[in-house]
């Protein structure tokens, strides 16, 4: 059976997925997972899964688990082509909505659970007699996060009910 052909990604396709593999690494999401969604996000009309691989010549486990995290964080939508029995993929309309999803579901679950272990940190770098400037550090670490977690609930809209 011959293999597909899939055009290579536009050079404004590889602009784009540029920008996004970098705001993903600050957020600590895979590169697969930034490569998917910059590709759905500049083509016009929903992808299907053979496509996303194809295109990106990625695994299939890596779109698969990749699609699974855009969709848990709802920043794509599978949608179903009359005639076709195939799942299409496209972008959620709302950039800002996804990403407001993508910092409540990943980093601010990250920053909770960050909570108790910088506290043991410091009563234990307290404890132990670690130097004053290490305690400063971890103190101010601890701060930073608590900080973070506030301005969360004035930047980021409260969730749907």
């Amino acid at each position: 059976m011959k293999k597909p052909h899939f055009a290579p990604l536009s050079a404004q396709e590889k602009e784009l997925t540029k920008f996004f593999v970098k705001m993903a690494a600050i957020l600590g999401v895979q590169r697969s997972v930034a490569e998917i969604y910059a590709l759905l996000y500049s083509s016009p009309e929903a992808l299907e899964f053979d496509v996303i691989q194809g295109r990106l010549g990625i695994s299939k486990g890596s779109v698969s688990q990749g699609l699974r995290f855009l969709k848990g964080n709802g920043m794509v939508e599978s949608i179903k082509v009359k005639g076709s029995r195939r799942e299409r993929w496209k972008p959620s309309p709302s950039l800002a909505a996804s990403l407001v999803g993508l910092l409540r579901n990943q980093v601010l679950p990250s920053l909770e659970e960050s909570k108790p272990l910088l506290q043991k940190l410091v009563e234990e770098a307290s404890d132990q007699n670690f130097s004053a400037e290490v305690i400063d550090r971890l103190t101010r670490l601890q701060r930073w996060n608590s900080r973070a977690l506030e301005l969360s609930t004035f930047l980021l809209p409260p969730p749907e009910a």
